[in-house]
């Protein structure tokens, strides 16, 4: 079976829209991935930040004359070992307790430092990280101490999960676009079907019989439209073939009876050898009189059939309709005559108009 381009055109538009859907919603999946899991570290950094302040002040609770060091230690002791990483500073910028297996403590102080903001990355050093500042004032009976409390986690794994899902995104798009053609190509055959079914339809119609008419689903779509625009244009062909064959019938009647009469003058002629001259002027006469009949009738259906058809026809003559009733008056005296009719005109008056002749004369 021929590729069809109709199809591959078809295929090909589904296609690229597939491919613009599916990077569309690839780079929103991506951007949500993106922005829930660094919300998601957000909460826990600012979870570990508010654990870290509510345990120290627990702590100093517990043994109120304790320094800030002591009571840091204990809750970095008591802390569980899930990845959590933070610092505690003290006043004077002196790291009094840390829970830091990355050994990333030292770059956070000094981005924390430059920073000077509740929420910062740090991008220097090693793998990046996000950090959660919190200042607090922590007191008992006997102890105040301001302590500045900084968590951060590694971004590692939110950059990993980001490429690994644009390396598959990337991996894949091609193959499901592929696919998505293949299938459009397809499902446009299926589509294309009524149109193929339309298409033997039509190639079963004869010329000579247009009195058949496709049928239509009732559907309201482009195939239902096309359908009945041909059954239409099959309705105009069969009427314009009924009018042909109808000019062709008057024609030959019209021309029959001069031909007639040519034809016989012409066999009268050569079957009469007797040499008279007149009488073969008269004959001669006579047929010329039936050829320029002949020709005038041939003249007068053109110029029908031009009407018929729609053709603009030329009004400019200017006919004097009381000379050419005489006229067509005079033509068919023989004839009423023959029928056993006279023939005669008792007044006309001299009118002009603007029009056709040959129509007039037609129509008389």
């Amino acid at each position: 079976m021929a590729v069809s381009r109709l199809r591959i055109r078809l295929a090909s538009g589904f296609a690229l829209a597939f491919a613009l859907g599916l990077a569309v919603l690839a780079l929103g999946a991506l951007g949500y991935l993106w922005r829930e899991s660094h919300r998601r570290l957000d909460a826990r950094l600012d979870g570990i930040a508010m654990g870290v302040v509510a345990g120290l002040d627990r702590e100093l609770h517990e043994t109120p004359d304790s320094s800030l060091a002591f009571v840091g230690q204990e809750v970095v002791s008591e802390w569980p070992r899930n990845g959590d990483a933070f610092v505690i500073v003290d006043a004077s910028e002196r790291v009094v307790a840390a829970l830091d297996q990355d050994s990333a403590a030292a770059r956070v102080l000094v981005a924390a430092a430059r920073a000077r903001r509740a929420w910062f990355n740090v991008e220097s050093g090693g793998p990046d990280l996000r950090a959660r500042s919190v200042d607090t004032t922590l007191a008992s009976r006997s102890v105040t101490a301001r302590a500045h409390v900084i968590a951060f986690l590694s971004t590692e794994g939110i950059e990993s999960d980001t490429e690994l899902f644009g390396l598959v995104f990337v991996v894949s798009a091609p193959i499901i676009v592929l696919l998505s053609l293949v299938a459009g190509y397809v499902l446009a055959g299926r589509a294309l079907s009524p149109m193929r079914d339309l298409a033997a339809s039509v190639s079963a119609i004869a010329p000579n019989d247009l009195s058949r008419r496709l049928t239509t689903s009732g559907a309201r779509d482009e195939v239902s439209s096309l359908t009945l625009e041909f059954n239409a244009l099959l309705d105009r062909l069969d009427d314009a073939q009924r009018r042909n064959r109808q000019f062709v019938r008057e024609a030959a009647h019209q021309i029959r009876t001069p031909l007639t009469l040519v034809l016989g003058e012409a066999g009268h002629a050569l079957s009469t050898d007797n040499g008279n001259p007149d009488r073969m002027q008269a004959t001669l006469g006579r047929i010329r009189t039936a050829a320029e009949q002949m020709r005038r009738r041939v003249d007068e259906l053109f110029l029908l059939s031009e009407a018929r058809s729609g053709e603009p026809v030329r009004l400019e003559q200017v006919v004097e309709l009381d000379g050419l009733l005489l006229e067509c008056t005079d033509l068919m005296r023989a004839r009423a005559m023959a029928t056993g009719h006279s023939l005669a005109i008792e007044t006309a008056d001299p009118v002009a108009v603007q029009g056709n002749g040959a129509l007039l004369q037609e129509a008389l």
